[in-house]
């Protein structure tokens, strides 16, 4: 699985990313683990490290933007932020395209690190607010494209 959730932290979810999307399937598993959570009517955080995880096709960024627009229609948004760790600026330039056609639904710090220690990334998450050079904030609900 490319995608493991751990929820050992709740509310905190971590989501470690490594290798290769193998098939549809497998994607669709992803998100349908996120819809779980908010099955679960409890608010929430996500920690996504990408830092293991190889090249994505393309059409997995459409997949995600459109799931983004699915849970936009939600009556309330459960999840309430989320840290993405990136070591790789071809993978935070998808997450950049994604987040283009579709702003999140609620705040997404986009974090370029190596760092590996546990506390220092929760810590991180929780002082996610602050301004520092490695941290990009995208703001959710102003997509580019609209109409996705």
């Amino acid at each position: 699985m490319f995608a493991e959730y751990n929820t050992d932290n709740f509310p905190i979810v971590y989501v470690t990313f490594s290798g290769k999307i193998n098939s549809e399937e497998e994607f669709d598993k992803f998100l349908q683990s996120w819809l779980d959570l908010y099955h679960d009517q409890i608010d929430f955080s996500f920690i996504f490290d990408t830092r293991g995880m190889s090249y994505p096709d393309l059409k997995y960024c459409f997949k995600m933007a459109f799931f983004i627009k699915r849970l936009r229609k939600e009556s309330y948004h459960y999840l309430q932020k989320s840290l993405i760790l990136v070591n790789d600026n071809r993978i935070k330039r998808l997450l950049d395209f994604v987040f283009t056609m579709q702003s999140p639904v609620a705040p997404v710090y986009l974090w370029l690190t190596e760092e590996t220690d546990e506390y220092t990334i929760h810590q991180k998450l929780l002082d996610s607010g602050d301004d520092d050079e490695d941290t990009i904030y995208i703001e959710p609900n102003q997509s580019f494209i609209p109409f996705l």
